[in-house]
């Protein structure tokens, strides 16, 4: 099976915990969104922590480049991997339809 991970709205993708599975996280509501993890953890953030979210100044250097002023944070998305991958439609498909 190929592990194909999909990025959820965290906003309007709900989460529902299968009561009956083992690793159901206790004190959580059966249901909810991506935003409600985000702002769980954030909350679990000291200050100085939450800058890495919020972003802070700072120089880069990378490899074969100069130092760069800018900003640096810490971007966490909420990923899905469906058991079933829904296979994408084909522009091929409404051809294949025609000649049968």
């Amino acid at each position: 099976m190929d592990n194909q991970w999909i990025d959820l709205h965290p906003e309007n993708d709900v989460i529902s915990q299968q009561f009956n599975f083992p690793n159901k996280i206790e004190h959580w509501p059966l249901n909810f969104t991506g935003i409600q993890i985000l702002d769980h953890l954030r909350e679990q953030l000291s200050e100085d922590e939450q800058a890495f979210i919020d972003g802070f100044q700072c120089k880069v250097l990378q490899p074969g480049k100069k130092w760069q002023t800018g900003k640096i944070r810490i971007k966490i998305n909420v990923e899905f991997c469906p058991d079933d991958p829904i296979e994408p439609e084909s522009p091929l498909d409404e051809i294949r339809k025609m000649d049968s």
